[in-house]
């Protein structure tokens, strides 16, 4: 509901001078004279004038009355954002090297203007090449090869069923350590058939920080001998410098160091190969430790010189003041040379001063100052709230600015890097080609306070506490990183007992079980805590679920002689019991009974499908079968199907 803001200046000046004149008359019938050269009158004219003027300052809500209102509730405009694009690198020969983050790069976007971005984080250049990938797992060795180097290709890195042992090895064509004392690897995770990850539950202005921990453990390894002999012993730990994939949940990058005993040449990689691959490879694996993932890691590639890059570039600048100020006092506001701001640092002859959001609880001896990020305006306090640099004082800031929506270039774009007296190791960066994997996307300009205001608006009907049962599925669901397709919510009328959350994660069809990690849950957990009432404890579960035996006997029509029914039976019922997507689209309900009745109505809706002669099921775990064919299970259980035996008949009396 919204409040009516009465209009304070609905009378003008002529009304108010015609009101005082009535008055007038009414008070003093001798005043008769209301013309202008009357003293009275002027008198009265001043005022009404001042009373106009008054009026119509109060009823004017400037930007900065509106950004008080909404710091008030909370609500602060967001900052610019950059864009940011993921490169490809290709060095000259004997180019290769360390490449050290901040490197700026120029675009040309064909718009007339060059933009320029910054390199977000270091990387290795190398020579060598990634010659082969093989997933290699309880089912065998997978070549993955020719996926990992194929367009639009994806293949899962551990297999479909990752456990611990599972491994991705990598086959280098070279020494991958032989340029720089680290490799770097960028991990395409393939998520174009799954749903985006949640953003969270923001309070307003800023989106809750994701608190999801794997419970997967990975180790990556170095094989330091190569000859058949006790081949397993000789694979050694390498050390990790940075993860950024979150153990293969995401697209991102890992650094690996170069262990202090490194001798390629000495372990035989020249004499004997690996995983089916011929002798001259080096290798390295990513191996499962501990399991626990809810979607099997699928990559799209793993490739090396590949570089993040943020539409951005870092400056150090003296500031000039953007007036004049009162004689003998310093300016109050100075203005950096380029705008957005999208961080800084500022320091007053050399002291680094403090960067507060205003000068509401600062006083008159507080360094602080107030960043304008959007305009690119830097303001001191006045010696009342915050403290005003001395006169002539030297103002500095090492700053990065950047930021706004024309960062968002198109693929088509060319890159290239400056400063081309650079070097990487003994090659100059203007011989290493440059080429983006896509559009530079994700940059926007700073909030306007409109903007901010209809943000806060549509906050107001979002759900933040967490009371009733569909208020902790929606809040649970919306757990910062997580992929959460279904819940169940269980609030029980004894205030002593908790409530119980049962979570379904996102999964692929082929996984009949999807199960949360335990760091999933502990996710989950942290977020229904935040939201809670203070009364309540919260128990994150995973569902339950109940194996079913299915035998099923039935007679075929006849144009499926030849076989294919018993696959069209296995994937009518697994998807009608799926999870995730059965029953009626939505999954399974959790705690639905089963009858074999309606399971045979739905192999009746086959084509292939005359009519079922025989149908019964047996249960794998705590539910029981009644002999009316019923399965009941509890509230917060779900089906899997363990097994399907399928025995069919051609209607014209063949067997199949």
């Amino acid at each position: 509901m919204s409040i009516d803001v009465p209009q304070l200046d609905e009378l003008e000046y002529e009304e108010l001078v015609d009101r005082g004149q009535t008055l007038i008359s009414s008070s003093d019938v001798a005043w008769t004279d209301f013309n202008p050269h009357d003293p009275g009158i002027t008198i009265l004219e001043l005022l009404a004038w001042l009373t106009e003027t008054h009026s119509y300052e109060l009823d004017q809500i400037t930007d900065a009355h509106r950004e008080k209102h909404l710091q008030l509730l909370g609500v602060r405009p967001t900052p610019p954002q950059p864009a940011s694009v993921v490169l490809d690198l290709s060095p000259a020969e004997g180019g290769a090297g360390r490449l050290p983050a901040n490197t700026p790069l120029r675009v040309d976007d064909g718009s007339g203007t060059l933009k320029t971005f910054e390199t977000t984080h270091r990387t290795t250049l190398t020579d060598c090449s990634l010659a082969a990938v093989v997933a290699d797992h309880d089912q065998g060795h997978e070549p993955k090869t020719d996926a990992n180097e194929t367009d639009g290709v994806h293949y899962r890195a551990f297999g479909d069923d990752p456990a611990p042992g599972s491994v991705l090895a990598l086959g280098f064509a070279g020494d991958p350590f032989e340029s720089a004392e680290e490799l770097s690897l960028f991990v395409d995770f393939h998520d174009d058939d799954l749903p985006d990850p949640s953003a969270g539950s923001p309070p307003f202005s800023t989106s809750d920080p994701a608190t999801f921990e794997p419970s997967v453990e990975l180790v990556w390894e170095y094989c330091r001998g190569y000859r058949p002999a006790d081949r397993e012993a000789q694979w050694e730990p390498l050390a990790v410098g940075r993860d950024t994939t979150n153990s293969l949940y995401e697209t991102g990058f890992v650094t690996l160091e170069r262990p202090a005993t490194w001798e390629p040449t000495a372990w035989g990689s020249q004499e004997c190969g690996l995983f089916g691959h011929q002798p001259g490879l080096v290798w390295l694996r990513c191996r499962v430790e501990t399991g626990g993932y809810e979607i099997p890691p699928q990559l799209d590639a793993v490739e090396l010189n590949v570089v993040e890059a943020s539409h951005r570039r870092h400056h150090e600048a003296t500031l000039e003041p953007c007036n004049e100020g009162v004689a003998g006092t310093a300016p109050e506001t100075y203005e950096f040379d380029h705008a957005p701001v999208l961080s800084a640092t500022v320091s007053v002859d050399g002291e680094p001063w403090s960067e507060v959001a205003d000068f509401d609880a600062s006083g008159p001896a507080d360094r602080h100052y107030v960043l304008d990020r959007q305009q690119g305006i830097l303001e001191f306090g006045d010696n009342r709230t915050g403290r005003r640099p001395p006169v002539d004082a030297t103002v500095t800031a090492s700053y990065i600015a950047g930021g706004g929506a024309d960062g968002n270039v198109p693929e088509t774009a060319s890159w290239w890097f400056i400063d081309g007296d650079q070097r990487l190791d003994d090659g100059l960066l203007e011989q290493v080609d440059v080429s983006p994997k896509g559009a530079a996307t994700g940059g926007r300009g700073g909030e306007s306070i409109e903007e901010a205001i209809d943000r806060c608006k549509r906050d107001f009907d979002t759900t933040y506490r967490a009371v009733t049962e569909s208020e902790y599925a929606e809040l649970a669901e919306r757990t910062p990183g997580l992929r959460i397709a279904r819940t169940a919510v269980d609030v029980p009328a004894d205030a002593a007992s908790p409530v119980s959350v049962v979570v379904v994660p996102y999964a692929p069809p082929d996984v009949t079980r999807p199960t949360p990690s335990e760091g999933f849950r502990e996710a989950v957990e942290k977020q229904l805590d935040s939201h809670r009432l203070l009364t309540d404890r919260v128990a994150v579960v995973p569902p339950t679920y109940v194996g079913l035996d299915i035998s099923v006997s039935v007679t075929v029509t006849d144009r499926y002689a030849g076989g294919g029914d018993r696959s069209a039976i296995e994937t009518r019922l697994e998807a009608y019991l799926d999870p995730i997507r059965g029953f009626e689209g939505e999954g399974w309900p959790f705690g639905r009974s089963l009858t074999t009745a309606e399971l045979r109505e739905e192999l009746l809706e086959l084509p292939a499908v005359d009519h079922v002669d025989e149908l019964s099921v047996r249960t794998v775990g705590d539910a029981s079968v009644t002999p009316d064919g019923t399965v009941r299970i509890d509230d917060g259980s779900l089906f899997y199907i363990e097994h399907i035996a399928v025995e069919s008949t051609v209607r014209d009396g063949g067997s199949n």
